[in-house]
């Protein structure tokens, strides 16, 4: 991806819509998934993170090994809100950035549930899996792990559980962080026109969402952002008509402060 539309995506919609980057990925993701289906308004996805969550108590993790990585599925859906120029690549990513927003500690609690807890395991392994991946691994610099170069997401790197997987990271070039996208598909599920038409379809997305907001955009904000009362959507937006939010400073999503992923457990 171009410097620009790198610093859209990280910088000015997550400011603007007080939001994490991934909602922005995956609010084109989602938009993208629609326009090649041709039909519905959600995709159903695996999320991957990196599984540090804030929990209420402490966790002893000294007789664990391996990455300390979440991955949870979560229906994402823009409903009539479309990612196309005209359309109201806002609202879709408001309505993105909720559904992720109301998943309980981040998904953290997830792989308990399914795998080992006896009173929802059955119900939650009944479930289809999702046929999307998705993991946004977060900024590298150079010394960051070889600039992210030793995070090999090749074909060969490790087998594919899903249809389709999508691993992002921003790597440092030249001073400055560029968004780089690995599309991963098994063989003879998918042609590599069909996976390239996608991923254009995604950063195409991308560019709408930027074209959005500019870098002088207000604060848009979402129920979300004010926990402490109980509104609707429309509710703050009757609000916003009357009162100037400029001043007022919402609860930042808490994973952005910690979310530079370079660092893996």
């Amino acid at each position: 991806m171009s410097p620009e539309l790198t610093r859209s995506v990280l910088v000015t919609l997550p400011a603007a819509f007080n939001c994490r980057p991934d909602a922005v990925m995956l609010t084109a993701l989602t938009a993208a998934a629609v326009r090649r289906r041709g039909s519905g308004s959600a995709l159903v996805v695996h999320l991957e993170g990196h599984g540090r969550e804030v929990v209420s108590a402490q966790a002893d993790v000294s007789g664990t090994v391996g990455w300390f990585t979440t991955q949870y599925p979560v229906r994402l859906d823009i409903g009539a809100a479309s990612v196309t120029a005209g359309g109201r690549p806002g609202e879709a990513l408001k309505c993105v950035k909720e559904q992720l927003r109301a998943v309980p500690s981040g998904g953290l609690g997830w792989g308990l549930l399914r795998y080992l807890d006896p009173g929802t395991r059955p119900a939650l392994a009944a479930l289809p899996v999702p046929d999307v991946r998705f993991n946004y691994l977060g900024r590298f610099t150079a010394t960051d792990a070889a600039g992210g170069r030793l995070l090999d997401l090749g074909p060969d790197a490790v087998p594919l559980a899903h249809a389709l997987e999508v691993d992002v990271m921003a790597v440092e070039e030249n001073g400055e962080p560029l968004l780089e996208a690995s599309f991963s598909y098994p063989s003879g599920l998918f042609t590599e026109d069909e996976a390239r038409a996608l991923a254009a379809a995604w950063s195409e997305a991308l560019g709408v969402l930027a074209d959005h907001c500019g870098p002088d955009a207000e604060a848009v904000h979402t129920p979300s952002d004010f926990p402490l009362v109980d509104l609707t959507g429309d509710q703050l937006e009757l609000l916003a008509q009357e009162m100037d939010f400029g001043d007022l400073e919402p609860v930042p999503d808490g994973a952005d402060a910690t979310r530079e992923e370079g660092d893996r457990r």
